[in-house]
């Protein structure tokens, strides 16, 4: 019997299984690269799940819908116009007017949370919507030589001491007569807001004039404070704490202006650094409500200062903080301006 040559019936095999092989592999192709192309990538990732806001508390207003996009910074201050803009008859003061309305007082921001630990800064929580009439709002703060008006005129005391940190004649020297006057307690900058015909701010009067009605963080803005923007503790100042990767140009106060690029939405300047400010507020918990009793001429009770100093860090610069002492206190970093409704 003749054997079947085998040889023969394997070479047909192999061709239908190379075929079939070749069909399976490039019918397998389009899904691998399907599954490929869903990978996340930097391009085509997910979006990052929205954080709910904050809840807005308002004693004065109703509060905006949760969900409403907070509006950013505004790059360019409001010009100074003839409506907006006046000088003090009495102290050569410029002054800028602040419109009626509602803006977001306070933060919920985690530096909003953090506390001093022996220090006497207060609570900057929660935000919530606060409505203010319109108002005028000094855009310096007062300066020596503003002043020694007032001293000349018989009315203010001199400042407890002539020096400043760094400087042994600072208020009596010619030099720094364009420097915020220092040593000056709650009733001595009452005193003289009055000569002048104005008043000392409360505090949501002074975060209104700070950073506006868009939720900025600092009175410039959102970005961190650098050297150009704030007289704070640099690698100038004489204080342990002193920050070496600033330079600002001064180791104490600074001529009032020198921050351009610090200036508020309203164009007001120092409102970071620089010299602390008084306000007439009690410190008391948010929500502000003006009603409630920290607004009341109690001379016993501490009031808020506003601003931060020269002598303070990064974390000062806020235009949230709130920090607070007894109304007869003054310092080498305490200052004022002051504002008026007229």
């Amino acid at each position: 019997m003749k054997m079947p040559n085998y040889q023969s019936l394997i070479r047909p095999a192999r061709i239908f299984f190379l075929f079939v092989f070749l069909l399976t592999a490039c019918s397998a192709a389009p899904a691998a690269g399907q599954t490929a192309a869903q990978e996340p990538t930097k391009e085509n990732a997910p979006p990052a799940q929205s954080v709910e806001e904050p809840t807005v508390l308002s004693p004065t207003a109703a509060a905006p819908a949760a969900t409403e996009v907070p509006q950013q910074p505004r790059e360019v201050p409001v010009e100074p116009t003839q409506s907006n803009f006046r000088i003090s008859e009495v102290d050569q003061m410029e002054q800028i007017y602040i419109p009626a309305g509602d803006f977001f007082m306070g933060s919920d921001d985690s530096e909003a949370k953090l506390t001093v630990e022996g220090g006497r800064a207060y609570p900057e929580i929660p935000i919530h919507t606060v409505y203010l009439d319109g108002y005028w709002f000094d855009k310096f703060e007062v300066t020596n030589r503003q002043y020694s008006l007032c001293v000349d005129a018989g009315v203010c005391k001199k400042p407890n001491y002539v020096r400043s940190y760094t400087r042994e004649h600072y208020y009596d020297n010619p030099e720094f007569a364009n420097y915020p006057v220092l040593y000056v307690d709650w009733f001595m900058s009452q005193e003289y807001c009055k000569w002048a015909g104005r008043r000392l701010p409360n505090e949501a009067e002074w975060e209104k004039a700070a950073r506006g009605d868009d939720k900025r963080k600092y009175a410039w803005g959102n970005e961190k404070v650098d050297g150009t923007r704030a007289n704070f503790c640099d690698i100038n100042c004489p204080k342990v704490h002193a920050n070496p990767n600033y330079d600002d140009g001064s180791a104490d106060t600074a001529e009032v202006g020198s921050y351009p690029a610090g200036a508020s939405f309203y164009g007001i300047m120092d409102m970071s650094g620089n010299a602390w400010e008084w306000t007439t507020s009690k410190p008391r918990p948010y929500p502000y409500d003006a009603t409630d009793g920290r607004e009341d001429y109690d001379t016993n009770n501490e009031r808020v200062w506003r601003g931060g100093p020269w002598s303070n860090g990064e974390w000062w610069t806020r235009a949230t903080l709130r920090y607070r002492s007894v109304p007869t206190y003054w310092y080498g970093n305490l200052g004022f301006r002051c504002a008026a409704t007229e």
